[in-house]
């Protein structure tokens, strides 16, 4: 195959516009003479010097003929590059003994006489142990692979020691403390790998499989038959260790004398693994590529999240690539779905390759950090190619043990909060810091420190931090920014908690990670109905009374009170004559209460206040039991039913469940611990309703009465609302000595759980809602507006869209349906969401743009895909691969052994030349044939 390419001083693109603007240059001149000649000569003498100019410019472009010739059979070979972000990672905590190799691998530095033998023998000994260790734990174990497997075990070990022996160093004073002594003592490690390892595992009896049983499981060895030999497997470990650190040693001395291995290991700690891995294909002549390219067809392809893109293709006949990445950006690892492509063969319409060559033996190179956090098992894939024949050889990128790292690992805090209420939440972080070193966690507005805490480092997988803040003075200041024209009933909040960075951490990306929650600014409206004057109800309504956000409405009614029958009206102190004002409220506090005062159509408003308005209820039972009284198609409202027991006798203590001590509402204290033994020692109640919770229902709160557990609070949901009951009405009794420390907080934080979440903005005629302030990638937000119209009534039979938009252009309009229960509400969806910002604006037939200001925003997360949070290398899943195709893993100090062991994938080789065209007298003799012939018709014409 031949093709034309171009590798001259200038780039192709240059020397094609020069040569056009010489030719055309050369045009217009030639074309200005006047002389009387024929139409043909007139275009046919310019258009001949026109061309001898371009082909002299194009001339310094380079071009060549390149040959590719094919004798015999060639193997295939992919290359996949992993282009994940954890690919961005430096190893500066590597050993430098692996450093070393590597750089050497990597042409940074001379391999001179350094003896890596000492470290090539700890390799050999670790790949023993672990393709022995993955035998025996084979599903597939009978005596005859056991036999193999043990004969392959001494065999492999016999060949180190011949190597050892005559391996030059100091071999005494190696042994472990723990280890015991076999046989006669020594000081020599070989001649106890000799007797720990060697001469016992030539001792082990093949096991003898049981004589009878189903004769498919007549010759299966279980573990316990291959105990003594992975004892052995565990041992090895030690002698293991002792080869690494005599190699380590020579390698200290040897980075304490050269500053030339100094400069090389700095310029490894400063490099990626993305860039070593792309240095290591494509580097000169001792490149992978440029010596596979020789004896086999190669392809190379980045992974760039789920897809496979090919870089280069070695029978395209295209420019040897001098990059393949400008950045590992890509924000998952998917090793199944693009590395599955190999599955294509050429030949086939997929490939588009018009030559069919369905027999060419194949091979994958995967070069990576094995870190797959996404799509399909890899695992099942490597099976797969197996099958057909295709081996994979992972070449594991970057250090086998976790960097030093401090990182935000999750943020649990609530969506919602009132203004004057704190931000109470929990982070999760690792922490991968060698002990005893001060960190520094924050939560920041911008540039505003909100919530600071100076921690030591502990070195530990995950742990957990509790944060408590106010936010009070930060809305009121968000506040101002707001159009005046419009309400703002809820403010967003975006706050960024965030690790301080240490020197010694290698990625800092994860130290941050963003908390999107709604601040609640305007006053809520709670409706207490009770039968009589209870302590209970008297401190509630005091509790809210005194907080400027609630706005409180009791009424006390019923018999033994001053209002015999349910004062009925429209202004305050009475109950709503329409349903429209009853849903008005947020919450309900319904207490005992007679059935007898309200109609049978007030009870039916109450429960569609919460299956369908989505309103709070609350239920305060007590002494008298009057709400088991109700009708049944009022109390199917209730989480629970009563059991008929009672108690004699005072309750013991307050309780949290588990779920319970994971609600907001009944966090008294930031630290989970502190709170459960707070709630202990709140004073219990003296009385108590016997309940069972119904089976759709959490129990919240429990009491302990002799050593039993009865449920005290019960929450469930209930249509779009939710309900929660109380067994029991003394929570006053929390007020003894502390006031309203407990008290007042308790039920503020309550009333916020058990209430429907209001409208984000409003204007004069328009209410807007889009639920949460963040939403996750490919989710669909929940849009909600209440319509009114002039007269202040609900607005109904208007069509309403929501407009979304995104970087200040509309991208979508979704159409908003009549609630058709609430009159004036229109409901919508949007389709599935990318990440990014968006606001959402409203248009109704009937009103003008002017007339409808309220916009809210929201944001779109980017998917968590944990990219960052596990940056070592996955050397157990890349060994799974390479093992379970029939390939081998490779670390990354044995990049260049690939070549070798796919050597006897091709049976041919690939011979190529060039033809420098613009060097050559074809080329110029063109040039001077277009001229020559230009002057004869010159002459001819009578011009010379």
């Amino acid at each position: 195959m031949t093709s034309i390419r171009f590798v001259g001083d200038l780039p192709l693109w240059l020397g094609l516009l020069l040569a056009v603007v010489a030719s055309a240059l050369s045009w217009r001149y030639y074309r200005r003479e006047q002389h009387d000649l024929s139409p043909r000569l007139r275009w046919l003498l310019p258009l001949l010097r026109s061309f001898a100019f371009f082909l002299a410019v194009l001339a310094l472009a380079g071009p060549v003929l390149h040959h590719r010739t094919i004798i015999g059979e060639l193997g295939r070979v992919l290359i996949y590059l992993d282009g994940s972000q954890s690919m961005a990672a430096t190893d500066e905590h590597m050993s430098v003994a692996r450093k070393l190799l590597v750089v050497q691998q990597q042409g940074w530095l001379s391999k001179g006489d350094m003896d890596v033998r000492s470290w090539e023998l700890a390799e050999e000994l670790a790949a023993v142990r672990e393709e022995t260790v993955q035998t025996l734990q084979g599903e597939l174990l009978n005596a005859e692979t056991w036999e193999d497997c043990r004969n392959s075990f001494v065999e492999r070990l016999e060949a180190v020691q011949v190597q050892w022996r005559h391996l030059a160093g100091n071999w005494d004073d190696h042994r472990e403390p723990a280890e015991e002594s076999v046989g006669e003592e020594s000081n020599d490690v070989r001649q106890r790998f000799e007797t720990v390892i060697l001469e016992p595992a030539r001792k082990i009896d093949i096991p003898q499989p049981a004589p009878q049983g189903d004769a498919e499981d007549a010759e299966e060895i279980g573990i316990e038959d291959s105990r003594e030999l992975l004892q052995l497997c565990q041992k090895l470990l030690t002698f293991e260790s002792v080869l690494r650190r005599d190699f380590e040693a020579m390698v200290n001395q040897v980075v304490a004398t050269d500053e030339s291995v100094r400069l090389a290991l700095a310029r490894f700690d400063a490099t990626p693994r993305w860039r070593r891995g792309e240095s290591g294909l494509l580097r000169d002549e001792q490149g992978v590529v440029n010596q596979l390219k020789k004896t086999h067809d190669v392809q190379i392809l980045t992974l760039d999240e789920e897809t496979a893109n090919s870089k280069w293709d070695g029978r395209q006949g295209t420019d040897f690539p001098q990059e393949l990445l400008e950045q590992a950006s890509g924000s998952l690892t998917n090793l199944a779905s693009g590395v599955s492509a190999a599955t294509i063969r050429r030949g086939t319409k997929e490939t588009g390759v018009a030559d069919a060559e369905t027999g060419q033996r194949t091979a994958v190179i995967l070069v990576s950090d094995g870190q797959h956090n996404s799509g399909p098992s890899p695992l099942q894939i490597a099976k797969l190619l197996g099958q057909q024949g295709i081996p994979i050889y992972p070449i594991g990128m970057g250090s086998r043990l976790e960097p030093p790292d401090l990182a935000i690992l999750d943020l649990q805090y609530p969506d919602v909060v009132f203004q004057k209420d704190d931000i109470r939440g929990e982070m999760t972080i690792r922490d991968r810091i060698p002990r005893g070193r001060p960190f520094v966690i924050e939560v920041r507005h911008q540039d505003e420190v909100l919530w600071r805490k100076e921690l030591v480092t502990q070195d530990t997988l995950r742990r957990r931090v509790e944060f408590e803040f106010p936010v009070e003075e930060l809305v009121e200041r968000l506040q101002q920014q707001f159009d005046s024209e419009m309400k703002q009933h809820t403010v967003p909040l975006a706050l960024e908690a965030s690790i301080v960075p240490l020197d010694e951490e290698n990625e800092v990306a994860n130290n941050s990670a963003m908390m999107r929650l709604a601040a609640i600014t305007q006053s809520y409206r709670i409706l207490v109905i009770d039968g009589r004057s209870r302590w209970e109800t008297r401190y509630l309504r005091n509790a809210f009374q005194r907080d400027s956000q609630w706005k409180i409405e009791t009424l006390i009614v019923g018999p033994g009170t001053d209002d015999l029958t349910l004062p009925r009206g429209e202004t305050e102190g009475t109950f709503p004559t329409d349903r429209e004002r009853l849903f008005a409220y947020d919450l309900i506090v319904f207490g005992e209460v007679v059935p007898d005062v309200f109609a049978d159509h007030e009870l039916v408003w109450i429960r569609e206040f919460v299956e369908l308005r989505g309103g709070g209820l609350l239920l305060l039972d007590g002494q008298r039991n009057v709400l088991s009284s109700y009708p049944e198609n009022f109390t199917a409202l209730f989480p629970i039913s009563w059991n008929g027991d009672v108690i004699q006798v005072l309750p013991d203590r307050l309780r949290l469940t588990e779920r319970g001590a994971n609600e907001a509402a009944f966090r008294l204290a930031v630290d989970k611990a502190e709170n459960r033994i707070l709630w202990n020692e709140l004073p219990p109640p003296h009385k108590l309703s016997c309940v069972d919770a119904l089976p759709d229902a959490e129990v919240l709160l429990e009491i302990t009465v002799n050593d039993e557990i009865r449920p005290a609070m019960v929450m469930r949901a209930f249509g779009a609302g939710r309900v929660l009951y109380s067994a029991f009405d003394e929570t006053w009794r929390w007020r003894y000595k502390v006031a309203d420390t407990y008290h007042q907080r308790f039920w503020n934080q309550l009333a916020k759980t058990i209430m429907a979440r209001p409208f984000a903005v409003s204007d004069e005629f328009a209410a807007l809602d889009t639920g949460a302030a963040s939403y996750s990638h490919g989710e669909m937000a929940d849009i909600r507006v209440r319509l009114t119209g002039l007269d202040g009534r609900p607005a109904t039979g208007v069509t309403v869209d929501a407009l979304l938009w995104k970087d200040g252009q509309i991208i979508s309009t979704v159409s908003l349906d009549p609630d058709g229960i609430v009159d004036g509400i229109y409901r919508g969806r949007t389709g599935a969401l990318e990440q990014g910002e968006y606001e959402v604006s409203i248009q109704a037939s009937g009103y003008s743009q002017e007339v409808l200001k309220a916009r809210t925003q929201f944001v779109v997360e980017p998917p968590e895909t944990g990219e960052l949070q596990q940056t070592a290398c996955n050397e157990e899943l890349l060994r799974s691969m390479a093992a379970s195709s029939g390939g081998q893993f490779l670390s990354e100090e044995q990049f260049t052994k690939v070549v070798s062991l796919l050597r006897p994938l091709s049976s041919g080789e690939v011979v190529e030349s060039d033809t420098l065209l613009w060097q050559s007298y074809w080329w110029f003799a063109a040039i001077l044939g277009l001229l020559a012939t230009e002057w004869m018709l010159r002459k001819r014409a009578g011009l010379l």
